[in-house]
């Protein structure tokens, strides 16, 4: 018998609000001045004495603020940090001897190796001994003893026969992760990712030596037993999806394009081992066992549940779902006058991060939360709303409007775009889904028992699977299938989770929730219609590869460069996304590879490109022609000195191979030069180019001479590079001009105003 009071609850929300604070900065003042400031009002009653009386007694209130606080102290503790012998403590000392990073390491592999978009291996691995490497191979200066883990990634070649409890001995390139994002737009921070993991240090491994094979056995060998009979049965593109919705879609090598498309319709949560997942299992156990006792009911439908858990190799996203299932169907069984689903569901949430704090930092986590809570709360009133449909498709309507209700604010504002026929697409999978997943769940004890048993299972699924991915591609191509709007601010965020709570609580605003829903839509639409009808400025984005650019202004955006087609979706798109920007309305490549411009047949299937110009240079590739092809839109090549303009920014191509482009933003002039090759000389070429002299330099390249600097005068200097030797760094500093470049600052961002701002790390800013 479970007893939820409303001090209890009020402390769980405390202990949770004081973990999803703790990051920001100064925030615990914030927290001790309010809830000083809410006790001092109950216990004072000014103004509004019926409704402080109302609230809890003001003890509860200062038990509260401790409780938030110590959430605040809690996740300090637990999170980690490197120790004295941790590998990623390598990487500074052969910073301080200014030696390459390059290093052999031994240890053992702790995950599966799984493949990231760049078509190479990615998995974890716990390190015991390191050793330099010099440029030859040899042995270097540094060898010893290490500990810790490492983020390892591998030729898809190299890793193709690794698999966890291997020993191995690997040689890479030794790096620290980067964070996430700047001042200017909030991005997926790989380092604190990393960190929550207990990693600090990144190997981008070259080759790799077994030393030991370790054990055949585990719960990854039983993981890859079903993930094969299934792609026995079902095929290489079906497989991997029905396996993504048992052992969950981090467990699984899904083609990249198949997550792509299920993401741009809602429908990421198919591909993962889900609330949804186990809610299917669940319903399908629960009815199957009506003629059962309640208790014999619930055994099976718990047992089921965690045989779930098993087979995902008790990923947090399953645990999360398995224990958010558990909450339901006790709930369930319970009835409403014994057990409140919401406080149970609370206290679920307030366990589970008791254990492990770190999760409050989980997207999974947040959204499956909240997802639960708004089926909880919102389903069944929705549902009503419906009454003239009958009660199963009413349902239908009811469960994704829910879910889609309360996950809007967030989802917009860490992902920026919103899914126009995401509900229409999830009522419509809702029935085939239902069918694939516990299709899915036989077919994985099958394969257990027996793998030919398995895959027979998971052929009866062949269709239906393919039913599926039609219709996730269907609704992706439909016009206009995903709108970007900007990631919310938190005002906006908090503004708007405020409203569906005075919808939820407030009989005035729940019979006006209309009138809400209005003014939920116009706190979201009103900053994106500003943001588009005023917003100039120029970002050159934290890309070392290739220089880009994105120049944001009413009359259309204009991109310089897209990067290769594995990473433009996740950086240049990203930020497109998170911009609130629709259509690429003139797309300019500073040359014809496809390694430094494949990114635009990526950019195009979100992002329409309206006008596509490029830079005539002798080393174009057929890849790039083939990308030209797929794009369907006219390329226009540059001719020298040719100017032309789109609003307020003006582009004239002063030499083509290596590019040299002039822009004029704003009555500011920019130049982009690219390092010419090694063969050319570069000082002999700076000297016989006859650059003219604008008010910032755009340089990109691997090694920068400073004589250009003398030889055009810039009064800003920025170079899209990765390092710059601190000989350099001095050479310039003395000139006395700005100098910002992405390896440093990240980011960077010019206005009208004349300022260029780097990222919150280094703080840079100046003007001219």
């Amino acid at each position: 018998m479970f007893v939820f009071t409303i001090d209890l609850i009020l402390y769980g929300l405390a202990f949770i609000i004081g973990l999803l604070v703790a990051p920001m900065a100064g925030v615990g003042v914030a927290v001790i001045f309010l809830g000083l400031m809410l006790a001092l009002l109950r216990w004072q009653r000014w103004g509004f004495p019926k409704f402080w009386q109302r609230l809890p007694p003001p003890q509860t209130w200062l038990i509260a603020t401790a409780v938030a606080l110590l959430a605040m102290g809690y996740l300090w503790l637990r999170t980690p940090q490197p120790s004295a012998t941790d590998i990623s403590r390598v990487v500074t000392r052969l910073e301080a001897l200014d030696a390459v990073p390059t290093v052999q390491v031994e240890g053992k592999i702790e995950t599966f190796p799984l493949p990231n978009r760049a078509g190479r291996l990615r998995f974890f691995m716990s390190v015991d001994r390191y050793e330099q490497l010099t440029e030859d191979g040899a042995p270097g200066a540094l060898s010893g003893r290490a500990t810790g883990q490492l983020y390892i990634t591998v030729p898809a070649e190299e890793g193709a026969s690794l698999h966890p409890s291997q020993r191995i001995a690997m040689s890479g390139f030794l790096y620290q992760p980067r964070g996430g994002g700047t001042a200017f737009y909030r991005a997926f921070n790989f380092q604190r990712y990393l960190q929550r993991e207990g990693v600090f240090a990144g190997l981008a491994g070259r080759q790799v030596r077994i030393l030991d094979e370790g054990s055949p056995w585990g719960l990854w060998a039983l993981r890859q037993r079903i993930y094969q009979a299934q792609v026995d049965g079902l095929g290489e593109t079906a497989g991997p999806v029905v396996s993504a919705m048992v052992l969950g879609g981090r467990a699984v090598a899904i083609p990249f394009d198949i997550r792509d498309a299920f993401r741009r319709v809602g429908l990421s949560h198919a591909i993962a081992a889900s609330g949804f997942h186990t809610s299917v299992i669940l319903g399908v156990v629960m009815f199957l066992a009506r003629p059962l006792k309640e208790r014999w009911r619930l055994a099976l439908g718990g047992g089921c549940l965690i045989l779930f858990a098993c087979l995902s190799g008790f990923a947090p996203s399953a645990i999360r779902a398995v224990l958010m299932g558990i909450a339901g169907l006790l709930a369930l069984s319970g009835g409403s006058d014994k057990l409140k689903a919401l406080p149970l569901l609370l206290a679920i949430a307030v366990g589970m991060l008791i254990v492990n704090p770190l999760w409050i930092e989980d997207l999974g986590f947040q959204l499956s939360f909240l997802a639960t809570a708004g089926l909880i709360i919102s389903a069944n009133p929705i549902a009503k709303r419906f009454d003239f449909l009958p009660a199963v498709v009413a349902n239908l309507i009811a469960i994704p409007l829910a879910a889609t209700i309360w996950l809007f604010p967030l989802s917009l504002a860490i992902f920026g775009i919103f899914p126009v026929y995401g509900i229409i697409a999830n009522v419509s999978t809702t029935f085939i889904l239902s069918v694939i997943t516990m299709g899915g769940f036989i077919s994985a004890l099958g394969a257990v028992i027996w793998p030919v048993l398995g895959s027979g299972i998971a052929w009866l699924l062949y269709y239906p699977t393919l039913i599926l991915l039609w219709m996730a591609e269907f609704f992706g191509r439909l016009p206009g299938a995903v709108i970007a709007f900007g990631a919310l601010g938190w005002t906006q965020v908090f503004f708007l989770y405020g409203l569906i709570l005075l919808v939820w609580l407030h009989p005035w605003w729940k019979r006006r929730w209309l009138v809400a829903m209005g003014v939920g839509i116009g706190a979201v639409l009103v900053p994106f219609l500003i943001l588009q009808t005023t917003t100039f400025r120029v970002t050159i984005l934290d890309n070392h590869r290739v220089p880009i650019m994105v120049i944001q202004q009413p009359e259309g955006t204009v991109i310089i460069n897209s990067g290769d087609r594995t990473s433009a979706g996740q950086s240049v798109g990203s930020f497109l996304a998170l911009q609130g920007i629709n259509s690429i309305d003139w797309a300019i490549a500073s040359d014809r590879r496809s390694r430094s411009q494949g990114g635009w047949a990526e950019l195009h299937k979100t992002t329409p490109i309206r006008r596509y110009t490029d830079v005539p240079a002798a080393n174009s590739d057929d890849e790039y022609r083939d990308m030209l092809a797929d794009l369907q839109i006219e390329a226009n090549p540059l001719r020298l000195d040719q100017e032309l303009r789109l609003g307020d920014v003006e582009m004239k191509l002063l030499r083509a191979d290596p590019a040299v482009i002039q822009f004029n933003i704003r009555d500011k002039k920019w130049l982009l030069v690219t390092e010419p090759p090694r063969s050319l000389g570069q000082a002999t070429w700076l000297e016989s180019a006859r650059l003219p002299n604008p008010d910032v330099l755009w340089w990109w390249g691997q090694t920068f001479d400073p004589k250009l600097v003398d030889l055009i005068q810039p009064r800003a200097l920025i170079l899209s590079s990765q390092s710059l030797d601190q000989t350099t760094v001095d050479d310039l500093q003395e000139k006395n001009i700005p100098i910002y470049w992405t390896g440093r600052d990240g980011a960077i961002r010019w206005t009208p105003e004349g300022q260029i701002v780097g990222n919150q790390e280094t703080g840079s800013e100046g003007g001219f």
